[in-house]
């Protein structure tokens, strides 16, 4: 069937796309619709964190207006340049009149996107793009259109919008709705957030996330790549989910240990690879010295406690607790590291703004013991020392106090208070 009829034919069953029941994301889509910029929104973010859901939600704000959508993954599409060409032949041929709004899933797959995508602006088109690639990011955009986009990163669903899509209204009555609320915390907390699971059964869950996990492994790294050795790239993955902290030599030399053929520079580059596909990101060890920095492990996270709970072996609370909360620093845009002191104190985060230290956060489970309760306020205060701080904060399952010590104040909240703090 020739390649125009095909896109055609897919053009017409978008055109019967419904979702219902679209519940609203913390995120202002009218801001999008309503912008002017001559520029190409470009949606970032892991598979199936609701990149098509928002772009639903835009097409919903201007259903009155003319709009085309087309996912470039569809398996009836070649990954071929004639693709784009014969995208606007056939959007002119079926409906003889220039769509107001662009909606491309997945465009960056397809060899010439970028070129397309910045003849296609100069005409006059809306465009917004999603993709599951860093390609669609700042540090990877196409030079042709460099200056040419706005990139929002999105994530799984926030506590807050979690809570939303479980239709537990937050509001002024928090006190009141506490013991419902942390009930679906715990669910956040173990399940995680992707959109496609926040009312699916355990068994659903599972299958739901794990197939995610195949998709990444296939798609996004062994054909993206070109890995050919994919039992080291599952190994390295699952060394990763088992180990908070990381070193590339410590992580090749146990994978070689196990068999493997590999070099540093190789595993070095299947986290880089797993970062740009957003499954992962690492936290540096703050120093002003660039060497230390990148001399010292990293600490890893992942995009979703979900993978936490069906990839990894046995993921303690803490490593959960503390996963939650990187996220949302992610999600908040905040700059973050972590911290040792030279005795080996460690604090869990250290914001910076403007280059300077803003705050400390450590994360602990529960702080009911005496001796955890003075070892976490030891090492935070360590840091507020050295950092010139006065105030700390303590992030735990339950508990909530604070503590003083010496003119120092250190707050202790439970975690799904703080992430309900706009």
């Amino acid at each position: 069937m020739e390649l125009r009829t095909v896109i055609k034919n897919i053009l017409k069953e978008n055109e019967n796309i419904n979702i219902k029941n679209l519940k609203d994301r913390e995120f202002d889509v009218a801001s999008l619709i309503q912008k002017r910029l001559n520029k190409i929104i470009t949606l970032t973010g892991f598979r199936r964190v609701g990149k098509t859901y928002l772009l639903f939600l835009l097409m919903e704000k201007i259903k009155d207006e003319f709009f085309v959508y087309f996912n470039f993954e569809d398996e009836r599409i070649p990954e071929a340049t004639e693709v784009l060409s014969a995208f606007i032949y056939a959007v002119e041929e079926l409906y003889n009149k220039q769509p107001s709004y662009l909606f491309f899933d997945e465009i960056h797959i397809i060899p010439g996107w970028g070129k397309f995508l910045r003849r296609i602006l100069d005409k006059g088109y809306k465009i917004f793009v999603t993709g599951s690639s860093s390609k669609l990011g700042l540090k990877e955009i196409p030079t042709e259109l460099r200056g040419r986009t706005v990139n929002y990163t999105l994530f799984p669903l926030s506590f807050l919008e979690y809570l939303n899509f479980r239709e537990v209204e937050v509001g002024s009555a928090l006190a009141m709705k506490e013991i419902e609320i942390k009930r679906v915390f715990r669910e956040y907390l173990t399940f995680g957030g992707f959109p496609e699971i926040y009312d699916a059964g355990e068994i659903e869950k599972k299958e739901v996330i794990q197939e995610y996990f195949r998709t990444l492994v296939q798609r996004d790294l062994i054909e993206r790549f070109n890995i050919r050795e994919e039992a080291l790239l599952n190994d390295t993955v699952k060394l990763l989910l088992n180990s908070l902290t990381v070193s590339i030599s410590k992580m090749t030399k146990t994978l070689q240990s196990m068999g493997y053929r590999c070099s540093k520079n190789t595993i070095s580059n299947y986290i880089s690879y797993l970062e740009k596909s957003f499954f992962l990101f690492q936290v540096m060890y703050y120093s002003r010295n660039v060497k230390d920095q990148m001399q010292y492990p990293r600490k890893i996270y992942f995009i979703d406690n979900g993978f936490l709970k069906y990839l990894s072996l046995q993921p303690g609370e803490s490593r959960i607790l503390e996963n939650v909360v990187a996220v949302e620093l992610k999600r908040r845009g905040c700059e973050f590291f972590y911290w040792k002191s030279g005795k080996g104190e460690e604090v869990d985060f250290l914001l910076m703004d403007k280059g300077e230290a803003a705050q400390l956060i450590q994360v602990s489970v529960d702080m009911s013991r005496l001796d955890t309760r003075d070892r976490e306020a030891r090492s935070l205060i360590k840091g507020m020392k050295h950092f010139g701080l006065m105030r700390g904060l303590i992030l735990t399952y339950e508990s909530e106090e604070i503590i003083k010590h010496n003119g120092y104040e250190i707050e202790v909240k439970p975690v799904w208070k703080w992430l309900l703090e706009v």
